[in-house]
């Protein structure tokens, strides 16, 4: 076991091994640092926006996200929406002359008609089928693909969301607005292509609670998807998920995208997506049909997930789920984050003597080693695809990250593992 003590950083929120002694680390103060053994030195980083995340395809190429620094979103009291912008219209009409009022009225007759008649379709239901090997999974026959318009929550109205792409080891950056208020939450790749994730807003607070979320994908490598060899950063392809997305995983052979997080935001229309339970969205690499969502029990976001080299999916969920009261959306706490089994089709609590509450669950790609992470910090380890579990010595541990056959883990506040 190797050890790196980063006594630079203060508290590090994230971190990627791209090498078996240096890395990247980023810090809770939203500074990015490169490390070689216990050396630390700062990657300066495009001014503006704090970084959330981080993924490197390289050592040379790799980008970075977040939201601006300034112009926090303002509180909206609420919004009329679509229909209250036609209501709205109307009314400007009649502002106008008599004669052209009446002719324009009956335009947006018209057209509001259009639009009911659009929002009333059930034709979406073709594009979704149930699997009869699992309750808990649904077909999905249809994705979306395809460069994405600005999407943006209302109150979230003045958020803006950046990625930074670097080619050279960090010494320069292209910089690309995302065209969302949302929060990004999640960074991944596929080949040469970064995929970002965001949720609308997922936490309490001055703005109201909202579970909707997108993949917007930047760059043009057609080695998995063809249809990117059109993208651009300034019309990036988008994937709407109808979810607020956590994190992205992988299948254990690399061939399915698994996207994780809340459950749906229903939308008007409807669709696939926004009208099917499921926290967790199953994709080809490919990001073509057909995709699967699978439901967890109730309504709790999937906090981490991970795939056994058995073919079993492990999830484990969050401490908190939503509820609607008086027409409010708040969180009810949940005594602990439960780990559950996907086996046979069918979700299964997976009990651990001696523990009840799990942060994180990853499996090395290929190999049958699992480990869990405790909600109080210790570890444990499976060499076979989390039959049994055994504790292992370690305490103080707030994240696991799989670095090939080997495992990573962020120690306290600045001390990085790498476990072969």
């Amino acid at each position: 076991m190797k050890t790196f003590t980063l006594a630079a950083l203060h508290h590090i929120r994230d971190f990627q091994f791209l090498t078996d002694s240096s890395g990247l680390a980023l810090d809770s103060d939203g500074q990015l640092y490169q490390f070689v053994g216990n050396k630390t030195t700062l990657v300066a980083t495009p001014a503006g926006f704090g970084i959330s995340h981080l993924h490197f395809i390289s050592p040379e190429y790799g980008a970075i996200v977040g939201n601006a620094l300034d112009g926090q979103p303002t509180p909206a009291q609420g919004s009329f929406g679509g229909w209250g912008s036609l209501l709205t219209l109307g009314l400007l009409v009649f502002s106008l002359r008599r004669k052209r009022a009446l002719r324009s009225l009956a335009l947006g007759l018209a057209s509001l008609a259009s639009v009911g008649l659009v929002a009333c379709s059930t034709a979406w239901q073709a594009y979704r089928q149930a699997d009869l090997d699992s309750p808990a999974t649904t077909l999905i026959t249809r994705t979306r693909l395809e460069p994405g318009n600005y999407h943006y929550y209302l109150p979230n109205k003045k958020q803006t969301a950046f990625i930074a792409i670097t080619r050279n080891h960090g010494l320069s950056w292209e910089t690309h607005q995302i065209p969302t208020s949302f929060y990004t939450t999640a960074l991944t790749a596929i080949g040469q292509n970064f995929l970002v994730g965001t949720h609308a807003n997922a936490e309490e607070g001055p703005l109201a609670l909202h579970g909707d979320g997108d993949i917007w994908l930047y760059g043009t490598d057609t080695t998995f998807t063809k249809a990117l060899a059109h993208n651009t950063p300034q019309h990036p392809y988008r994937l709407s998920t109808s979810r607020g997305i956590n994190g992205f995983a992988f299948s254990n052979d690399g061939s399915q995208l698994l996207v994780f997080g809340t459950d749906r935001m229903p939308s008007f229309p409807a669709n696939e997506l926004s009208a099917t339970p499921g926290n967790i969205y199953a994709l080809p690499t490919s990001l073509r049909p057909p995709a699967r969502l699978l439901e967890v029990p109730d309504t709790v976001a999937v906090h981490s997930l991970a795939q056994a080299s058995s073919g079993e999916l492990w999830a484990t969920l969050e401490n908190r789920k939503p509820r609607v009261a008086h027409g409010r959306l708040f969180y009810v706490p949940l005594p602990t984050r439960a780990l559950l089994r996907l086996r046979h089709g069918r979700w299964q609590a997976a009990p651990v003597t001696g523990f009840n509450s799990f942060e994180q669950i990853v499996f090395l790609p290929g190999t049958p080693r699992g480990y869990l992470l405790t909600a109080t910090g210790e570890v444990l380890a499976s060499q076979n695809n989390g039959d049994t579990w055994q504790q292992r010595d370690f305490s103080n541990i707030r994240q696991l990250r799989p670095f090939g056959s080997a495992l990573a883990l962020l120690r306290q506040d600045n001390q990085l593992l790498l476990l072969d």
